[in-house]
């Protein structure tokens, strides 16, 4: 882990960007996500708040309610998500920047896609009367 310590707020939020931009790049030429663990990172709480007031809030914002209470929402740039996950008492155990085109949380499994179209098959009126 790189120590940020000796930066001021503004140096870190300053390197988080660059960090971010980098990332950002990655995903437009690759395709491959990334993300941040801030809470891995020697951060103040004021350092994290001007981290989310520089990135700001964009269009979507999604809640999960699921072991704890997930809030992701989209920065005002494109593929950058800030994500907050607590746990049932409502502690923060994760808070991420990820750079992606959608969240990992919010993708669909494939086994859970499988369970759905099985519950899917056997709502249907078709399959209700030849039971």
């Amino acid at each position: 882990m790189t120590d940020f310590s000796f930066l001021a707020d503004d140096g870190l939020v300053d390197a988080l960007i660059m960090e971010i931009a980098g990332l950002l790049r990655t995903l437009i030429d690759t395709g491959a996500p990334g993300s941040i663990d801030l809470r891995g990172l020697p951060l103040s709480a004021s350092c994290i708040a001007a981290m989310s007031e520089r990135l700001g809030h964009g269009e979507i914002t999604v809640m999960l309610a699921a072991a704890g209470r997930t809030e992701i929402h989209e920065t005002k740039f494109p593929g950058v998500w800030w994500t907050r996950h607590e746990d049932e008492s409502g502690r923060v155990i994760a808070l991420l920047i990820e750079v992606a085109v959608v969240p990992e949380i919010l993708r669909a499994g494939i086994e859970d896609m499988k369970l759905g179209l099985e519950r899917l098959a056997t709502s249907t009126n078709v399959a209700r009367r030849a039971a």
